[in-house]
């Protein structure tokens, strides 16, 4: 092989591993591509939420009439009431909501009413119990991730007391009944947002409650407006759809480069392994019908005929008796075995890498069709059989005429 046949040879081993980095590269890209956008729709796709706090109450006072006892206009939540000394009193009604997400848009409404209740004692049936407007309805819009309702509101206890004691004086039920004075701030809240998965009610009550028709008022105050954090179903993005298809595509891609690359791989692989194979493989088993020669043999002057088979080769050397001699290219890549025959003919079998002559275009004898190789054999080896008859008749004759 002569060294622009090397050179072409090394080009090509180069080009192969070359080709082999680049859709390396690029399956190792579409790989963390996938598994980025994989990652992306894995986290998207859990539920998540926007957390938000809510907070109802009513701060109470009593004003007190003029007495000897107490210094203080008037009294707050924290104490019992005198009945008789109370003038009046004054709820101050909140409701706050504060949400972990913004531009979200409220619609609420709120309104306080003050409510009298005569009940029944044991099974706390309403028989009277007429409402009140404090504050008449209010319907509010707004935006941003929070928002507070703030009303203070007169409760003209004596008032109430006045009308409870006489519905029950009336129809002699103080024995049978309870009476209480309830002061509630009703709150309804609509929230959207396109961070929400579906808009956010919710109703809620702040109450106030006092005993009526009683020597000592001791107020309580109740509230449907959860205490603890909230959430709410954040709303599925969209774009999390366009990362699974992205995943998708990716990984795809992925999986056929990388059979296109195991394909590429085997076609265009070590051509020599195959080679080296069928070389030890043909050595070993005749090994004692083959010599080997270091050097190129000399075609110089020659018929060459070129056998498909090395079964052909034993054919032809057993027959003429010869030896099947053997010589190997230093780059390995291809085997000479040549049987030296009478009359100028060299019968030859050779083994070379896969795609030899194409990929590294070393040719140096044409091939010949297998039928003119069978043919050029057979007369070749009827010459020699005819040859060697005629020198075994010339031996007889001669050993005859000595006798």
């Amino acid at each position: 092989m002569s060294e622009f046949e090397k050179q072409q040879r090394d080009a090509y081993q180069q080009n192969r591993k070359k080709k082999i980095l680049i859709q390396s590269i690029i399956i190792g890209i579409l790989v963390l591509g996938f598994l980025i956008t994989s990652l992306v729709y894995y986290k998207m796709n859990k539920e998540t939420y926007v957390y938000y706090t809510e907070e109802g109450n009513v701060i109470h006072r009593a004003y007190l009439t003029d007495n000897e006892f107490y210094d203080e206009s008037y009294l707050n939540g924290s104490h019992a009431y005198v009945a008789s000394l109370i003038e009046k009193m004054t709820g101050d009604f909140t409701y706050n909501l504060k949400l972990d997400a913004s531009d979200v848009n409220f619609k609420y409404s709120y309104k306080i009413e003050a409510q009298v209740s005569v009940a029944e004692k044991s099974a706390g049936t309403p028989i009277f119990n007429p409402v009140f407007e404090l504050v008449p309805e209010k319907n509010v819009t707004t935006s941003g991730n929070a928002l507070s309702i703030h009303e203070l509101v007169d409760i003209d206890y004596n008032h109430y007391n006045n009308l409870a004691k006489d519905f029950v004086t009336k129809y002699g039920l103080d024995k049978y009944s309870t009476q209480t004075l309830y002061v509630r701030m009703h709150v309804e809240v609509l929230g959207t947002s396109e961070q929400f998965a579906e808009n956010n009610t919710g109703k809620y009550v702040v109450e106030l409650s006092v005993p009526l028709n009683a020597e000592v008022a001791k107020p309580s105050v109740s509230t449907s407006v959860p205490a603890a954090e909230q959430k709410i179903l954040a709303c599925n993005n969209t774009s999390k759809t366009g990362f699974l298809i992205a995943a998708i595509v990716l990984g795809s891609l992925a999986l056929i480069a990388g059979v296109v690359l195991i394909v590429y791989m085997y076609k265009t692989r070590d051509i020599h392994i195959n080679y080296a194979r069928k070389v030890q493989k043909l050595v070993s088993n005749y090994k004692s019908y083959i010599q080997k020669i270091i050097n190129p043999f000399d075609t110089t002057g020659y018929q060459l005929l070129y056998l498909d088979t090395f079964t052909e080769m034993l054919e032809i050397r057993d027959t003429l008796q010869l030896p099947v001699l053997m010589y190997e290219n230093e780059d390995k890549t291809c085997a000479q075995f040549i049987i030296v025959g009478a009359s100028n003919v060299l019968y030859i079998h050779e083994i070379k890498v896969e795609s030899y002559d194409e990929i590294y275009h070393t040719a140096d004898f044409p091939v010949m069709e297998d039928s003119d190789v069978s043919e050029d054999a057979d007369e070749d080896i009827d010459v020699i059989e005819d040859d060697v008859a005629e020198e075994t008749e010339e031996t007889e004759e001669d050993f005859s005429e000595n006798e």
